[in-house]
């Protein structure tokens, strides 16, 4: 038999979605490690792990957009799910022991060099040349997962630490330093949006299994159980923000931006990942503000939830820059707020803390609601205008 003809899809594909559930399991497991920490250093960590599984899985998504759905290009997929299911598996034990550490950088390598090849197949970077068809920021990624696993030789601690942020920040650099090889490459306006509004959608139900799992678990008294409420309303407002206003921006901005590439590297790449893991620590946080609701924030995870709300909010002031040339004034006043509250929360019982983090998020989305409904101009940082 032969194989049907499939069309260039626009949407994300079954074989996607599957991968995506790996994803799943692999920001909890990365969660895991300031759960089960309750330092800073452990709060790094999760970045670091939260960084290169963001990495994989944008090489991942770019590598099969705009080819056809194939059986060829299912295997891929499910080639590089095994490599983020093993990545994912050893990730909580990434910076102790040796077998692990290993075991996750040598199947982070394995991706890297799946996903090169890929490119290198498709000749996305053709158009500029044939020596920078090879130089490309996924050749880059390559370099930065060989040091990942010099990363799991070296000793635990300092040295395995350093070689690890050496190692994202060249695999985030790539982008930025070759720039123009992106300049050439094809995207679409439709496929892409989809793709990375799915991981904030998996970043958000991390809020939601890691409280409810502790819900599950514990005997919650009367506040927590109204801790619980309040970070579900949380979760929606956090939700809002994106999905109401913010995927048909970047729609619109990768539909009209000439230089498509400089939104799929600044918005998507880079934007993106912030929200993620803005949303990985309000998820972190939340799980401790339901043990302990009355008391006041101690360690790093009592910071978290604030903190992650303004990395959150912030990067949306950034990736409107990015696309309009403008921030809007009010979420600008809002990330000020809620500065202001990650800063006082060492001051305030945690119950406190997550009340007013919720009031300000759903204030927000009122306003905005508010303003946009009634065809009122939306106040920007530079200029007014509407959204």
């Amino acid at each position: 038999m032969t194989e049907p003809r499939h069309e260039a899809h626009e949407r994300a594909s079954w074989a996607e979605l599957f991968f995506d559930l790996v994803l799943v399991f692999a920001v909890t497991q990365a969660a895991h490690v300031a759960v089960a920490g309750q330092s800073w250093g452990a709060v790094g960590q999760t970045v670091l792990l939260l960084a290169i599984m963001w990495w994989s899985w944008v090489g991942t998504t770019l590598s099969v957009h705009g080819v056809e759905d194939s059986n060829r290009q299912r295997i891929f997929l499910f080639a590089c799910g095994l490599c983020m299911f093993v990545i994912a598996i050893a990730a909580p034990h990434a910076f102790i022991g040796q077998a692990l550490p290993l075991m996750l950088a040598g199947a982070h390598l394995v991706l890297r060099l799946l996903l090169w090849a890929e490119m290198q197949r498709k000749r996305a970077f053709s158009q500029t040349g044939a020596f920078t068809n090879w130089v490309n920021p996924f050749t880059v990624t390559v370099v930065a997962a060989v040091i990942l696993v010099v990363a799991a030789i070296a000793p635990a601690g300092a040295a395995r630490n350093a070689l690890w942020i050496v190692a994202v920040a060249l695999a985030f650099g790539g982008p930025a330093l070759l720039a123009r090889r992106l300049e050439s490459v094809q995207f679409g306006a439709m496929h892409l949006p989809e793709r990375f509004a799915t991981f904030v959608i998996i970043a958000l139900g991390e809020t939601v299994a890691s409280v409810g799992s502790e819900a599950a678990e514990a005997h919650l008294g009367v506040l927590s159980w109204v801790a619980v409420v309040l970070i579900f309303v949380l979760g929606c407002g956090l939700w809002w923000l994106y999905f109401a206003y913010g995927f048909s921006a970047v729609e619109h901005s990768l539909r009209t931006n000439q230089v498509r590439g400089a939104v799929v590297r600044d918005v998507l790449s880079y934007g993106h990942v912030l929200l993620v893991i803005g949303l990985v620590l309000v998820a972190v946080g939340a799980r401790t503000m339901v043990e302990h609701p009355t008391e006041t924030a101690h360690g790093a995870n009592g910071f978290l939830l604030p903190m992650g709300a303004t990395l959150y909010v912030s990067t949306f002031l950034f990736t409107r820059w990015r696309m309009f040339g403008a921030a809007t004034v009010g979420r600008f006043v809002a990330a000020v707020v809620l500065a202001i509250l990650t800063v006082a929360s060492p001051l305030l019982p945690e119950i406190a803390t997550l009340s007013a983090v919720t009031a300000v998020l759903v204030g927000l989305n009122a306003w905005e609601y508010w303003v946009v409904s009634t065809g009122r101009p939306l106040l920007l940082m530079s200029r007014a205008g509407s959204r």
